[in-house]
């Protein structure tokens, strides 16, 4: 029974599908106007991290070192502030060794003593190579910076301040504000440039603007400002294509021997290329170390190779001085090493470039014709595997590319791909539904709905005939209904069968059995079909449970209607039974037949005799959790048309149900006279039946055995008796 479209009418509507689909997903991140998400980014710090611990990173230069003033330079000096004199020491000892370039990630915005900050202007013209930084407030919208008087303002405008070429829309950030270097100190270097950077907005820095836009013209970051006088472009010389690449030249009489290209986006921001943390990128040795090295003429030709020809970056790391900030690779870490990885990406060429919106959209195009394929099969697994393979494709092409440093935005693929897929599995559930429409429509008005279920999952057993299986089967019937149907109008009659009826149904249903049929009064439901349960025995049982404590709600409900009094009796029996279709070609059933389901009738009509809930049969007493219901070895009867006897239990309760002690006496005195009465020890059956009728009054089963037991005569009794007692009446 299979009802799926042709297959030429099933590529057309998928290709329409698909057509809408990435209609739809264009339009969305055309509309958003970027397909980086901060996942993406945050996907890319794991993968940064996982390249790192597999020595995949970008290349360390040997030509960057740190020199650092930390706690114990603090210490070693005697004092907690950083003393201008002896940064004027720092920069007259590295002088002889002669660095390539000396930047001081430190902003001398105030003065100190007059005599520390002469000697420290002093040491910064003398040394010559000199790079003080300064700090930017920027804006996102064209604003004026704020100008003051001063040297380092005036240097500022007419020194390092240029208009490189642009290419594009410029969408630039805009300098508003500047904090600035002493006017002393800003007089005696050789260049500058800005070290200001921001987090993205989940709190990593990732991102260094490369330059910012003062009125008309631009300021370069630090690094870039060292390495274009190190390699002899001027700033002006550079191309700036807004969204795509800052492109250094290859000038006649500069030190490049070819081009270098920075990737940046919309705003001029590059992405960092991290080269390790911070234990491991760049080699450092502190201030107090380096003074002391120098004092020895034994470690000055090791501090020449140290710092010969080297960029040095001075920077307070110490405890509660430095910049601390997240980067993908590591917490808190002295944000200097933003500047050092960037300039070690211009000297090394060492970038990451990011995906452009259409090579995006291109692989969505690409990674999503599997999802269209899968889903032509109508095949809910085909596609499933489909998504499964697209997302480790999407997941594997971004590890590849970021090994080769190409940022890919995974999760913006990833998401939209996932869009896609979830709309596939939406239409193809929709298709599948309207395919099953027959099913349903056919069986749904007599079969229950657990059965229509499997029949959906498997038309093939729409067949006559069925299996052997291990079930637990339940009869209830409604006492005295013929002298209740008696006493009411049909409608009445009907009202309240109707009411009674669904209670029940969804008691059943609750417990996960399925009504098998209804014959008036009288519920027949299984346990453990269509699907195979462990524990239907309990379930069952616990259903009957459930039915007995409802109608005891629903009978105080009805009492104030008018409605007479109800009461069902429950028969449960457990065994090997046949379940399957059952009837003609044209009109079957669904159901169970056999001897056990035999018995559960038998069973239920056997409540009236002892006046009980719920009889259960051995076998169902068998296939119970232990210790969960209580229980008593009621009888063994034979049943009408069976000629082996069976052990019937009474179940009255769980094991968390409360039960007076009386009730607790009744049971136990009951249970001790019966186990006496089949071993034969008649005198004490008697007496405990007789106890267990002083605590129940008129107790029917307690009678019955009574009666039985005074009409035995002991000595004629056969070996093979076995206490049992044949019901023969209803």
């Amino acid at each position: 029974m299979h009802f799926a479209l042709a297959p030429k009418q099933r590529i057309r509507r998928v290709g329409l599908l698909l057509a809408v689909f990435l209609t739809g997903v264009g339009l969305f991140w055309t509309g958003v106007g970027d397909t980086w998400v901060p996942w993406d980014f945050q996907l890319h710090d794991v993968f940064y991290k996982q390249a790192l611990r597999w020595g995949f990173r970008a290349a360390p230069a040997s030509r960057i070192v740190y020199v650092t003033i930390t706690d114990e330079t603090y210490k070693n000096s005697g004092k907690n502030f950083l003393d201008r004199a002896d940064m004027a020491r720092l920069n007259e000892a590295l002088y002889p060794y002669s660095p390539q370039a000396v930047a001081y990630d430190i902003i001398f915005a105030r003065p100190s003593t007059a005599q520390a900050d002469e000697q420290f202007a002093a040491s910064l013209a003398h040394l010559g190579n000199v790079y003080l930084p300064m700090g930017i407030a920027y804006s996102h919208t064209p604003r004026p910076f704020v100008w003051a008087p001063g040297a380092a303002y005036e240097r500022l405008r007419t020194a390092y301040l240029q208009t490189p070429h642009e290419l594009g829309a410029p969408r630039p950030l805009y300098a508003t504000h500047a904090l600035m270097q002493m006017d002393a100190f800003a007089a005696a270097v050789s260049n500058a440039g800005h070290i200001s950077i921001a987090s993205d907005s989940d709190g990593v820095y990732r991102h260094l603007p490369m330059l910012f836009k003062v009125d008309t013209q631009y300021l370069p970051t630090l690094a870039m400002a060292m390495f274009l006088d190190d390699v002899q472009v001027p700033f002006q010389a550079v191309t700036v294509a807004w969204g795509q690449q800052m492109v250094i030249p290859a000038l006649p009489g500069s030190l490049l021997e070819r081009e270098v290209v920075v990737p940046i986006d919309a705003s001029g921001r590059a992405f960092i290329p991290y080269v390790d943390t911070w234990e491991r990128d760049f080699e450092k040795m502190a201030v107090h170390t380096f003074l002391d090295y120098h004092q020895n003429p034994d470690l000055q030709g090791n501090l020449a190779d140290f710092f010969e020809g080297k960029f040095v970056f001075v920077a307070d790391i110490s405890t509660g001085a430095s910049d601390l900030g997240q980067t993908p690779l590591e917490d808190n870490v002295p944000l200097v090493v933003a500047h050092t990885a960037m300039l070690n990406g211009l000297l090394t060429r060492t970038f990451y470039s990011k995906w452009s919106f259409w090579h995006a959209i291109g692989v969505i195009f690409l990674f999503s014709l599997p999802l269209g394929v899968a889903a032509i099969g109508q095949k809910p697994w085909m596609l499933y595997a489909a998504g499964g393979l697209v997302l480790a494709g999407t997941v594997g092409l971004t590890w590849v590319q970021f090994l080769h440093f190409s940022l890919v935005p995974a999760c913006t693929i990833g998401g939209s791909l996932f869009a896609i897929w979830v709309g596939f599995v939406m239409e193809l559930q929709i298709s599948i539904s309207k395919q099953q429409a027959f099913i349903r429509g056919a069986f749904s008005k007599y079969v229950p709905e657990e059965v229509v279920r499997e029949l959906l999952l498997h038309p093939e057993r729409l067949q006559l005939g069925g299996e052997e299986r291990q079930l637990s089967v339940l009869f209830s019937d409604i006492e005295g209904f013929t002298t209740i149907a008696e006493s009411m109008s049909p409608s009445e009659l009907v009202t309240l069968l109707n009411a009674y009826l669904s209670a029940m149904t969804a008691i059943v249903l609750a417990q996960g059995g399925i009504i098998d049929k209804f014959e008036g009064d009288a519920i027949m439901a299984e346990f453990g079909a269509p699907l195979a349960r462990p524990d239907h025995a309990d379930m069952a049982v616990q259903t009957g449970l459930a039915m007995q404590r409802h109608l005891h709600k629903l009978r105080q409900v009805w009492a104030r209607q008018g409605w007479p009094v109800i009461r069902c009796r429950v028969g449960i029996s457990t065994g090997a039974m046949l379940l399957g279709n059952m009837g003609s070609d044209q009109v079957f059933d669904y159901t169970v037949i056999g001897d056990t389901v035999n018995l559960a009738s038998r069973l239920e009509e056997a409540n009236k005799r002892y006046q009980t809930s719920i009889i259960i049969s051995e076998s169902t007493y068998n296939h119970l959790s232990p210790e969960r219901f209580r229980t008593r070895f009621l009888d063994i009867v034979q049943v009408r048309g069976k000629t082996q006897v069976v052990k019937v239990f009474e179940v009255y309760g769980t094991r968390e149900d409360d039960l007076s002690p009386e009730s607790a006496a009744y049971y136990e005195a009951y249970e001790t006279a019966f186990h006496a009465y089949l071993s034969r020890r008649f005198t004490d059956a008697q007496a405990h039946f007789d106890r267990a009728l002083a605590l129940r009054p008129n107790d029917p089963a307690a009678l019955a055995m009574l009666h039985r037991i005074s009409e035995l005569e002991p000595d004629q009794l056969p070996d093979d008796w076995d206490g049992s007692i044949a019901l023969t009446t209803k």
